[in-house]
């Protein structure tokens, strides 16, 4: 998998290997000289499967039960050594405090010192005697006790470099080199053994504490349940780059799993991300530009000024960039780069080059081309962790190899004069719904069914045009897309928390109807209950019901997102709730909540839906108001709303 998805690793500890079990018993020798390890008897419940001792708490919150299989917990008395973790609490809970970064994401910082500070740290077992697989202790102590699997894994972190072995001709290398490590990955639910047992380990052993854990979230269904062989919901990843090309998959994957947060895996939201970003922002931006370059400047970046407006303030946006990845905050990175690849999409629409005709616009028109090349160039830098793949061949089509973030020239001269660029084909197809995508000859078979695809709803289009319109329907076809929506002011008149998805609020919002409709929204790390209870927001209202994690939400509630942030899209305080939002010159009745399901109308709009301005709300930039002014999102500027 790591290959197909174009991961890689530098090394990989096997538990069992004899190296790694030298640096285990390194590790609890030295914990032992410090006086921190002992025998003593442990009497309690046991989780088999963990190979863990429970709390008698922490038996009675799951029932007595193992959370994860249902499997009883076992009642067990047993000889075991162990380590005096509750020592060492005191400083843990200093370190924490003192080191705002040492547990990203902020909500995990937070759980961890709210349980350390309510609950005693027991002294923790850390050796079994009912099984005689896993590292023995070390000589000098009782041979009949293996390790505990977690002291025995966690110490892996320090096998990977040499940490506690020797230097030798072969493994030149020891702690002082890498050491401390900069961050450990790890999944949410692991996050008390590395926050709280390993810390104390190492503060026992006189070694330095990693910078940084940081917890990722989990990849659930697409309605937001865990996934497991027995509910049938499992998605494969290699099912899915069956399908996919691996920079679809990946870009996904980065984009879409909010801080620290679950991912709802959906090929429907999937297929619309890789659309919208990859193939109508950044490869319709790339193959413009090198058509236009071939065009104008016969395939050669020109030696022309600079222009008098920047495409996009690159430097800003790489150093926007950098703090985001610095804290691991792969979605707001990715959101970051594609806002760039949208504003130098604006940029050459504005300016337009293929409009000046003449001689006497020859210097403008390639300057334009260049400045488009240039913010290509340098923003495809931010684009390439995520997208390997297609990032390259950026690189490739402009004749210039992607330098370090470090030498970039923000002010975007990096392409020297007279460097060939090469149109070649276009970087994304279209993915159709139930369609795979990938590369080569499944992109090729992609293009061609897009174009067909496209024809028959022309066809279809202006079928319904003329039936609707000798039938009198006010609703048209053809009309501008905004007006296809019926998106209304509304007010929240309760809300509350959904009892299974840890993002989501449960809304009643009214809307002018008489009953409130209830509706869900993924508002729960951005928004308090109070802050939501009584908020005028925007309300799309001619939406098909929609499932949401066994809750029924009849309309969508807009908000703009930039940079990992959301805030509402809000109306006037004076609005009038259940009133229309309108955009000047736009006119037309809504269609139908199947209509817009079947002619993705909701999709349509989004794509170029967005804040202005002071933050203010706009449709293809067009400004959306209220009979008493216009709404916003008053703190993000040229964010996307959806």
């Amino acid at each position: 998998l790591n290959q197909r998805i174009l991961i890689s690793n530098d090394d990989y500890i096997r538990t069992t290997s004899d190296r790694h079990k030298v640096t285990a018993r390194e590790l609890w020798k030295r914990c032992a000289a410090k006086g921190d390890i002992y025998l003593d008897t442990y009497s309690g419940w046991y989780n088999i499967r963990e190979e863990t001792f429970v709390t008698e708490s922490d038996a009675a919150l799951s029932d007595y039960k193992d959370p994860a299989s249902g499997l009883p917990l076992k009642q067990v008395k047993e000889e075991s050594y162990f380590f005096k973790m509750s020592a060492y609490k005191k400083r843990l809970v200093e370190h924490i405090q003192n080191n705002v970064n040492f547990i990203r994401p902020e909500q995990h910082r937070n759980q961890i010192l709210a349980r350390l500070g309510s609950d005693d740290l027991r002294d923790l077992s850390i050796s079994r005697t009912t099984f005689d697989w896993g590292i023995r202790v070390p000589d000098g102590f009782n041979q009949k006790h293996v390790m505990y699997v977690w002291v025995d894994a966690l110490s892996n972190y320090l096998t990977g470099v040499n940490g506690l072995g020797a230097r030798t001709d072969k493994v030149p290398v020891g702690l002082e080199d890498f050491w401390p490590a900069n961050v450990h990955v790890i999944g949410k639910d692991i996050l008390w053994f590395h926050t709280v047992i390993w810390p104390c380990l190492l503060m026992s052993a006189d070694i330095e504490l990693p910078l940084t854990v940081f917890a990722h979230g989990f990849v659930n269904d697409k309605e937001g349940k865990k996934m497991s062989k027995s509910l049938g919901n499992v998605v494969d990843p290699h099912d899915m780059l069956d399908k996919y090309a691996v920079d679809t998959f990946r870009w996904y994957l980065c984009k879409e799993a909010p801080y620290g947060g679950e991912l709802a895996f959906s090929e429907d939201s999937l297929r619309d991300m890789h659309n919208a970003d990859l193939c109508d922002t950044l490869g319709n931006l790339v193959h413009r530009a090198t058509n236009l370059c071939a065009k104008y400047c016969a395939g050669l970046v020109p030696d022309v000024p600079p222009p008098a407006r920047m495409p996009v303030d690159v430097g800003k946006l790489v150093e926007d960039y950098i703090a985001k990845m610095e804290n691991f905050e792969l979605e707001g990175g990715a959101a970051i780069a594609m806002f760039g690849f949208r504003e130098v999409n604006r940029y050459l629409t504005e300016e337009a080059p293929w409009l000046k005709k003449g001689d006497e616009y020859e210097e403008e028109r390639k300057v334009s081309v260049r400045a488009t090349l240039e913010a290509i160039y340098a923003l495809s830098h931010l684009l390439l962790p995520f997208i390997p793949a297609k990032g390259s061949s950026i690189f490739r089509k402009l004749g210039t190899d992607p330098v370090s973030l470090k030498v970039l020239d923000v002010s975007c001269r990096n392409l020297a004069v007279g460097t060939k660029v090469e149109v070649g084909d276009v970087l994304y197809s279209k993915l159709l719904n139930g369609e795979e995508a990938a590369s080569g000859a499944e992109a090729a078979k992609n293009k061609k069914l897009s174009l067909e695809e496209a024809q028959r709803r022309k066809q279809e289009k202006r079928a319904l045009v003329i039936a609707k319109s000798n039938a009198g329907q006010s609703a048209m076809p053809d009309q501008p897309a905004f007006s296809k929506l019926d998106i209304r002011v509304g007010k929240i008149t309760k809300v509350w928390h959904h009892q299974a998805a840890d993002n989501l609020f449960c809304e009643e919002i009214d809307v002018g109807e008489g009953d409130p409709r209830q509706i869900a929204s993924g508002l729960r790390q951005h928004y308090t209950l109070e802050d939501m209870d009584g908020k005028k927001v925007l309300v799309v209202c001619n939406l098909k019901p929609a499932r949401i994690v066994g809750f029924t939400s009849n309309g969508m509630v807009l908000a703009a997102k930039l940079d990992g942030k959301v805030e509402l899209v809000v109306p006037p305080d004076s609005a009038e709730v259940g009133e229309r939002v309108a955009i000047k010159g736009l006119d037309g009745n809504p269609f139908s909540p199947a209509q817009v399901k079947k002619k993705k109308v909701l999709e349509e709009v989004t794509k170029d839906l967005r804040t202005g301005e002071h933050g203010v709300a706009m449709w293809d930039g067009k400004v959306i108001e209220t009979k008493q002014g216009p709404c916003s999102a008053a703190s993000l500027v040229g964010a996307p709303i959806s």
